[in-house]
């Protein structure tokens, strides 16, 4: 059975309700989740963290002199340590730093050093998911997988439009379907019962206004995997990953945050008891910001 966290489900909103006053705090979020979750539990919040420290450990490993992604698990110099010493890592990040510093890797299977020459930001996305997917938890499982997918779709959709074959470029099963079908729906659409919505998506020209229905339909698929989660562990993913949405809008588009700021906090009325979590005063806030 799942544990519950009935008062940390509670308490989140409390951290949040003051938008005007106060940027959107989402590592004092993330500090509180880790103080009030088993440990074994707060592994699974790390997951959903785990592609920023993919950026991260890439962007290391290749000298590239970009920002580096402080939502990741790891601190640069913690990073920097652990690749160093293979030490504290989870094993498909340990397996990649293995394959990037071998000259000679007998161990790996032609399949995964083709994509490691082809693409070496691909083969640790597949040593990734592979893993990941393994996870005995219900939303991790369910979340990467479709967000697997989802990556899969758009990648398909972009290199049909650019005619070229990306085959060596998708993750996970369906690849070659994605490479070779000439379906409008790559022939998943029975099998994906969303991938028209994103290939409709992919049709608006406005960047800004693509990506935001992209995460606003990942917002409807959080609510799909935890429609009957309100305490246990996968209540608390679901929120974290939301905020990871809220906090990325908040930083790149202050009118899109706030919008997607609002529906969060009226997911949290729907799914909290309000007059404990707010009072009076906080629920007249939140409705006069809403107009």
């Amino acid at each position: 059975m799942k544990r519950e966290y009935p008062c940390l489900i509670s308490s989140l909103p409390e951290l949040i309700i003051d938008f005007d006053a106060k940027k959107f705090d989402f590592d004092a979020l993330r500090k509180e989740v880790e103080e009030n979750v088993h440990p074994d539990d707060y592994e699974l919040v790390k997951i959903l963290f785990y592609p920023y420290d993919n950026q991260n450990l890439i962007n290391t490993l290749m000298q590239k002199n970009v920002a580096f992604y402080a939502k990741g698990n790891f601190e640069q110099n913690a990073l920097a340590e652990k690749i160093k010493n293979r030490y504290g890592l989870p094993k498909y990040m340990n397996d990649f730093i293995e394959i990037f510093g071998n000259d000679n890797n007998e161990d790996y299977s032609a399949e995964i050093l083709k994509l490691y020459e082809r693409d070496k930001e691909n083969l640790l996305q597949t040593l990734f998911y592979d893993e990941i997917l393994k996870t005995n938890n219900r939303f991790v499982h369910q979340w990467f997988s479709f967000d697997r997918d989802l990556r899969n779709i758009q990648a398909a959709i972009i290199a049909r439009r650019l005619r070229i074959n990306a085959s060596d470029y998708f993750v996970g099963k369906n690849a070659e379907t994605f490479a070779k079908s000439t379906a409008a729906d790559f022939g998943l659409g029975s099998e994906i019962d969303w991938i028209n919505k994103i290939v409709q998506i992919a049709e608006i020209t406005d960047a800004y206004e693509r990506e935001r229905k992209i995460d606003l339909f990942r917002w409807e698929k959080i609510d799909e995997l935890s429609v009957y989660n309100y305490f246990d562990i996968d209540a608390v993913l679901a929120f974290m990953q939301k905020a990871d949405i809220v906090d990325r809008w908040l930083s790149l588009d202050k009118e899109t945050g706030k919008e997607i700021f609002k529906n969060f906090i009226n997911d949290l009325m729907k799914t909290c008891d309000t007059q404990k979590v707010f009072n009076k005063k906080d629920i007249n806030k939140i409705s006069e910001n809403k107009k």
